[in-house]
């Protein structure tokens, strides 16, 4: 009784037993134990414990060999649990004790009365201090015995034992022997019927010649060292002998706990090798004397197998031809034994008890199942037996009794064949009937993922255990959805879970599997201005939230070099990841401009006193326009001002883009003087004035000049005006008055027509 942790009232039960393999029946091995525990003080029943058998191991021996030969074979049969008590219905000062009673122990015994007809019973006992004193919990555990190792007694050869025990709460411990407990079960009432608390437990009861200061004779018998739990003894008598070891347990000088563990040691002939009588077995359960046996049932006798005998079978005293192995099928009535010897050496042989066999006819029975195929692992089908009321019946699954089957119905949860042994009333005779079942395993429902989570937009795929030939029901969030293979693709989160169905029929579902829908991050970058390709345009990207990565031409780190990425448009994207693996990303994009190129006119021409309008075009948004020198202009900040000089001047134009850019262009506004033209001519050759002079006629040579007369027509035309009009016209004089002119002065920025009079004198 350990006890668990801080926790008050925790503990850990465990009770064992150890079966003599060679001795106990399948059906005295129980699936369960259920401890009775009482107060001590006038005692009270307070409550009981089930126990379920946990674990079965072999006991090892020490001299295996010896073992073999002398057929000592145990298990350990473990039945524990970790029970939570309520303190509170513990709290008698003078403390508790737990019991379990059982019959019977091994009728082997040489130092117990074995021969009672009401059997050897056993109790097992423990006693424990409250778990609550002085309103304070109150922390104990008993000694724990070590588990022991398999060990028989040599005969009249020094022998030592260790039976001590073990406190975790360094307790004193003190060991005695004492007379084992024989208590109130019998062979007909092998368990404890009632829960009423008892004075106490009847010890068993010696054998003739034996005693508590003599349970193991011998020079010295048996004893134990008090602080050690050291038992020696040197035996000189051999047996099967039971003694019970006390283990009580003392604090501050105070006894708070006992703890007794019962014990058979062998003392053995180390030295014979005489085998021992076999003993003839049916169905696991030893036989002998009169077995009256069902005529139409295979009967089976069975010794147990060692490589080192021999055996033959023998009827009615004969030895029966070729009956040398450990089984032997009976289908004659008569009187069979077996006689066991050494294989390898010359030795003494052994004759088992007589079994004498009878046959009688069975009675019918029929087996009925109840259940729809398939058969799955983890079902339950029912197996219904149709016979006689009043039957008895016995269960049997590929040839092994089932314990504790008894009725009619049988609960079947395995494969196997299935036989039902039916017996009326007090008939020694029994029907059999068999069928075979076969239970098909269910199919593996297990979902895994590439990932426990899903970003939008992504997707994760979903795979179960492929199986061929089965079909795949998925759902998520219980409603169905993807194909019925074996990996469908989910762009969706939620709780996802898998019904598989082999082609046998049989389905299993998978645990549910969630697959978290995750947000999605948002990724901002600041938009990127219109640049020039030079170095001083080197930007910062600022991008968020921050820890992202920018990629792109031109792009280290979180700068921008345009000179890098060359002019034209660049996008420039900005990635971040979630903590959950989510991306998201932003993309700008930066306009790297070559700069604008402003073309126009390269010169213009006007008659000094005019005016005209500079034209220029740009390839680029101009944010700045700059001409210089600003003077005879309207505006020195337009891209078209109008010009006035009044001699001829270049200007020059520095336009900068929107973007910070600059460029330049020149121009030339070339001023003339306008054309001089003389009113009147005296074509009388004396020298003065005899043509007409025009002074800076040479400036329009593609200028057309004409004179008319008062009649319109035209006495007088040249193409350029590089020789004067003398008066003359069809090579003679004209008459002296007045004339008109028109002067074109020729196509180009400074066409014009001059009209006036000209008067002719003589």
């Amino acid at each position: 009784m350990q006890q668990q942790g801080g926790e008050p009232g925790l503990f850990r039960l465990q009770l064992n037993q150890y079966w003599d393999e060679k001795q106990t029946g399948k059906d005295t091995r129980d699936a369960s134990v259920r401890l009775l525990i009482y107060r001590k003080n006038n005692p009270v029943f307070v409550e009981a414990i089930t126990l379920k058998l946990q674990e079965t191991l072999p006991l090892e021996f020490a001299n295996s060999a010896c073992a073999e030969f002398r057929e000592l074979e145990f298990t350990e049969a473990r039945y524990y649990d970790v029970v939570q008590f309520d303190p509170q219905k513990y709290t008698d000062p003078g403390g508790y004790y737990i019991v379990w009673e059982r019959c019977c122990r091994n009728d082997d015994l040489t130092n117990t009365n074995s021969a009672i007809a009401a059997g050897v019973g056993m109790v097992f006992y423990l006693e424990f201090p409250p778990m609550v004193r002085g309103g304070r919990p109150f922390v104990n555990s008993s000694p724990d015995f070590k588990l022991p190792n398999g060990d028989y007694i040599c005969l009249n050869k020094p022998f030592t034992y260790d039976v001590s025990a073990t406190d975790a709460d360094g307790d004193l411990l003190l060991y005695t022997i004492v007379q084992p407990f024989n208590g109130y079960t019998t062979r007909s009432v092998p368990f404890s019927v009632s829960d009423a608390p008892r004075a106490s437990y009847p010890p068993i009861t010696w054998n003739r010649g034996y005693s508590l200061a003599n349970v193991i004779p011998g020079n010295p018998p048996l004893n134990i060292n008090t602080t050690t739990g050291i038992v020696n003894v040197r035996a000189n008598r051999e047996g099967l002998f039971l003694f019970t070891v006390q283990c009580e347990e003392y604090r501050n000088g105070q006894r708070i706990g006992v703890v007794r563990r019962d014990i058979q040691l062998p003392v053995v002939d180390c030295s014979k090798n005489t085998p021992t009588p076999a003993i003839i077995s049916v169905n696991n359960r030893p036989v002998s004397g009169d077995l009256v046996w069902c005529g139409s049932q295979p009967l089976v006798f069975r010794v147990d197998k060692n490589e080192n005998y021999r055996y033959q079978w023998q009827r009615d005293g004969v030895n029966i031809t070729g009956a040398n192995a450990d089984t032997l099928d009976v289908k004659i009535v008569g009187k069979y034994t077996v006689v066991t010897s050494q294989a390898k050496i010359c030795a003494n042989d052994t004759v088992s008890k007589q079994v004498t066999v009878s046959f009688v006819t069975p009675p019918t029975v029929k087996l009925r199942l109840e259940g729809t195929k398939p058969f799955c692992s983890g079902d339950t089908i029912v197996l219904q037996a149709e016979g006689q009321p009043g039957y008895q019946y016995q269960w049997r699954r590929n040839g092994t009794v089932l314990a504790a089957q008894e009725t009619a119905s049988l609960r079947v949860t395995q494969s196997g064949r299935y036989e039902v042994l039916a017996r009326p009333g007090a008939a020694v005779c029994e029907g059999l009937d068999s069928l075979s079942l076969t239970f098909f395993p269910r199919p593996e429902a297990r979902i895994s993922a590439a990932r426990p989570d899903l970003c939008p937009g992504d997707s994760v795929l979903l795979t179960a255990t492929n199986q061929p030939g089965s079909r795949f029901d998925w759902r998520r969030d219980g409603t169905p959805f993807g194909d019925t293979i074996n990996r469908v693709q989910t762009r969706l989160g939620g709780t996802f879970r898998v019904k598989v169905t082999n082609p046998s029929g049989c389905s299993a579902e998978s645990a549910l599997l969630t697959i978290r829908q995750n947000e999605q991050p948002t990724a901002l970058l600041d938009s990127i201005p219109p640049l020039c390709g030079s170095p001083e345009s080197v930007v910062t990207l600022n991008g968020q939230p921050v820890g992202g990565v920018y990629s792109g031409p031109g792009v280290n780190g979180n700068r921008f070099d345009p000179t890098q990425a060359g002019t034209g448009r660049h996008p420039i994207t900005y990635r971040v990841t979630s903590a959950q693996g989510c991306r998201a990303e932003q993309t700008r994009i930066a306009v790297v401009s070559p700069g604008p190129r402003v073309t126009g006119p390269p010169s213009y021409i006007l008659f000094k006193g005019n005016s005209v309008q500079i034209k220029t075009q740009a390839t680029e948004e101009i944010g700045q326009y700059i001409w210089s020198p600003p003077v005879s202009l309207s505006r020195p900040d337009v891209p078209n001002p109008i010009a006035s000089p009044l001699v001829t001047t270049p200007y020059q134009l520095t336009a900068i883009s929107t973007v910070g850019c600059p460029t330049s262009f020149s121009i030339v506004v070339e001023v003339v003087e306008p054309m001089y033209i003389p009113s009147a001519f005296s074509p009388n050759g004396d020298g003065l004035n005899d043509v007409w002079v025009i002074p800076n006629a040479g400036q329009f040579p593609n200028c057309d000049v004409a004179v008319y007369n008062r009649w319109g027509e035209v006495v007088f035309q040249s193409k350029g005006y590089t020789i004067p009009w003398d008066g003359t016209s069809r090579q003679e004089r004209v008459s002296p008055g007045v004339y008109t002119y028109r002067i074109n002065t020729g196509e180009g920025p400074y066409s014009t027509t001059y009209r006036g009079q000209l008067t002719v004198i003589y």
